[in-house]
């Protein structure tokens, strides 16, 4: 039996990722992990930091291992339920804005900025998947988005 096709999440279509994540609840309880509403919407910001060049991701990632999990990114596969990189803490970190609204204003500003940053770089590194360039950061994040907000039902 065949999967249902995957309702991928467009990122970078700024109204449609505001309308979705306004039905969000600050205390939305997830269908899996332990973020809240609010912490998921930052973990997504914090991710997008990392590939605009806000934030660098110090992690090496060899070669090969790099090779292996970038194929991924070509695929129709979904982050896994439960798959959890190692470099992020056991528990979430606690929100770092005063409401929603702030995170998600400022996860478009992220956005915005990866948009940017990439008319003029090249790379960025990912802790996971090794360098990767603009194509391979809208993979990542389209897959990404869409695995977070499977978790709080909004796809």
């Amino acid at each position: 039996m065949r999967a249902s096709k995957v309702n991928w999440v467009n990122f970078l279509n700024f109204e449609d990722i505001k309308n979705t994540l306004s039905t969000l609840k600050t205390n939305a309880k997830p269908l899996f992990g332990k973020m809240n509403g609010q912490q998921m919407v930052e973990h997504l910001a914090f991710l997008m930091k990392i590939s605009n060049g806000k934030i660098k991701a110090d992690y090496f990632v060899e070669d090969e291992k790099s090779a292996r999990r970038k194929a991924f990114l070509n695929t129709d596969g979904e982050l896994q339920v439960g798959f959890k990189a190692s470099m992020l803490s056991e528990e979430p970190i606690p929100a770092k804005f005063n409401s929603l609204e702030e995170s998600i204003n400022d996860l478009i500003l992220q956005i915005e900025d990866f948009q940017k940053h990439f008319k003029t770089a090249k790379l960025e590194n990912h802790p996971f998947f090794g360098e990767l360039d603009y194509k391979y950061w809208q993979k990542f994040h389209v897959k990404h988005f869409t695995h977070h907000f499977k978790q709080f039902g909004l796809v």
